[in-house]
């Protein structure tokens, strides 16, 4: 059997069982590319091994790898496709994870201040575009995948409610946000309608100056040049967070076995489908930037 069609048979498996399976499925057909047109039992070791190295040092990367492969020739032996599995024995020690970063709010000041001096004629991002996004990522804690998935229809100013659609652990939740990030958001989308661009519910709420959707790659890389404006030299741009966002206190109904518990949990907004019988929060919005 071809290793194209197992691949395929197997993220058809995997996806039609509910799994989203999207960078599995990436990492899989890269593999299938790296390696052409061969028979799945006729994959040596060494060219595996040779896939998964790629270029550089090991990075995480490698590891997510390794994993998306181990199932996959999990799956392949299970079904006798092969009779064992070319995957290297020796896993490399996993890189040291990433350690967060939490900017004060002096860094957070002079890094929307750095958005004034960020766009040039060759910036694909404006101006505009880069300062909400920032407030938008302190004032609601959104993760940036999240921020840049956003659509006209999902931030509703009128109510102040942003919706989070199937974001991690394909979650849907609802974020609300205080008067002046509304303010911020309503500004950038009428000056954007009045630019021409989409006014459309399905349209992207950050696009670049010519209209399409800012993708993650764009956002991070504006991201370093605005450090390096700003200058500061740590981080990335994985979330940009209020220390001090929300805190939600619930008091759990009251059992014969569990008398009520009075819980706190520090979130950046999310509403979650919890069975409190009371949720008081306590919001601290972040002080003008």
């Amino acid at each position: 059997m071809k290793l194209a069609q197992t691949v395929h048979d197997y993220i058809a498996l995997k996806q039609s069982l509910g799994s989203r399976f999207h960078t599995e499925a990436t990492i899989l057909k890269a593999f299938c590319n790296a390696l052409g047109d061969v028979a799945i039992g006729d994959v040596a070791p060494h060219r595996v091994s040779s896939y998964l190295a790629g270029n550089g040092p090991v990075t995480r990367h490698w590891h997510r790898k390794y994993e998306a492969l181990s199932g996959f020739y999990r799956f392949a032996l299970a079904r006798d496709y092969v009779l064992h599995s070319p995957l290297p024995t020796t896993v490399p020690k996993r890189p040291q994870p990433f350690q967060p970063y939490i900017y004060s709010r002096e860094e957070l000041r002079s890094l929307v201040k750095a958005t004034a001096e960020y766009e040039t004629r060759r910036t694909v991002l404006e101006e505009a575009t880069l300062r909400t996004l920032l407030l938008l990522l302190y004032g609601a804690g959104l993760r940036i995948g999240e921020a840049l998935a956003l659509t006209r229809a999902d931030v509703d100013l009128d109510a102040a409610l942003l919706s989070i659609r199937e974001s991690k652990f394909y979650k849907t939740r609802l974020v609300p946000i205080g008067p002046k990030l509304t303010a911020v958001l309503r500004t950038y989308a009428d000056d954007g309608y009045q630019r021409g661009h989409s006014n459309n519910p399905g349209a992207p709420f950050f696009v670049t100056r010519t209209g399409t959707a800012v993708t993650r790659g764009m956002a991070e890389r504006a991201f370093v040049r605005l450090r390096n404006i700003a200058g500061i030299a740590l981080a990335r741009m994985a979330r940009v967070i209020n220390r001090a966002c929300m805190t939600c206190v619930i008091r759990w109904p009251c059992t014969a076995s569990s008398p009520g518990i009075a819980r706190a949990r520090m979130f950046s907004g999310c509403c979650r489908n919890w069975p409190p019988i009371s949720v008081t929060w306590m919001w601290r919005p972040p002080s003008a930037i």
